[in-house]
């Protein structure tokens, strides 16, 4: 039996520097970032869930999704991507960051039509930091038990880190540079508004 797909967006970020919860802002047609996001991936996964932290349950925008509460004592997105496997070891996760506004319909075609689930993971090279981006990329199910062995044995907890340190599919000039930048300030959310 094939393993199911499920959606992940990380939105347990403490959003310091924007100021406000970056997954309540709006992009698109007055839709928050959560809820355009959750329509995006809804077309091509099982199940959608929502990465959070504790004190984010009672959020407005946060309401009526499957959520899945960051678990780890990890503080870097990791610890969304490992609560997830732990709740779910049977599921592979398209992981997609809560900033991201631009991810659409197109972009996650394309991670899937590069998409090899074989290695650990399937991602882009970020035109912004170099090497892998973590955070629009398909981590399979099989991946778990070395991104364990990286946290316990090296103390390893940057995603992007674990990614140069696996064996992934890293795909160099696969989709246009603009998809994978994160909206972190209300100067570059003003930009994107513009």
């Amino acid at each position: 039996m094939k393993n199911p797909l499920y959606g992940l967006i990380l939105a347990g970020g403490k959003s310091t520097r924007m100021g406000r919860d970056k997954g309540a802002l709006i992009y698109h047609d007055g839709k928050d970032q959560v809820r355009y996001l959750h329509q995006v991936l809804a077309s091509f996964v099982d199940q959608t869930f929502v990465s959070i932290r504790s004190t984010q349950f009672s959020d407005a925008h946060l309401q009526g999704y499957d959520v899945i509460e960051d678990a780890r004592n990890i503080t870097s997105p990791l610890n969304g991507i490992l609560s997830a496997m732990d709740k779910f070891p049977e599921a592979s996760w398209l992981v997609v960051a809560v900033d991201m506004p631009y991810i659409s319909e197109t972009a996650v075609q394309a991670l899937l039509n590069v998409r090899d689930p074989e290695v650990p993971a399937t991602c882009f090279s970020s035109p912004v930091k170099g090497g892998p981006d973590p955070l629009f990329a398909i981590w399979e199910v099989h991946a778990k038990a070395e991104i364990e062995a990286l946290v316990i044995k090296q103390s390893v907890t940057c995603p992007r880190k674990i990614l140069t340190l696996l064996e992934v599919h890293l795909v160099e000039n696969g989709i246009n540079a603009k998809v994978l930048r994160n909206i972190n300030t209300p100067q570059e959310y003003q930009e994107v508004l513009s």
